[in-house]
């Protein structure tokens, strides 16, 4: 009879590559680098200050992440 695995747990490489990039994605929201180093006003982006439109394309990296994983079926 065979264990069970873990859904939890990639299977394959492209499993890996989208946990890892997603994973990265995400960290770099987090309070170390958006408090440390990302947390400022000037220069403003598209009408944004600096911090939301980082923050906006940190979540969009994170979203293209999961839409690619999903598109190739990992």
């Amino acid at each position: 009879m065979n264990p069970r695995r873990s859904h939890y747990v990639p299977r394959t490489r492209n499993g890996r590559v989208a946990t890892i990039a997603f994973l990265a994605a995400i960290l770099l929201a987090q309070p170390p680098i958006v408090h440390g180093l990302m947390n400022r006003i000037e220069p403003w982006i598209l009408g944004m200050p600096f911090l939301f439109a980082y923050l906006l394309a940190v979540y969009f990296l994170g979203i293209a992440v999961l839409i690619r994983a999903e598109r190739k079926g990992v």
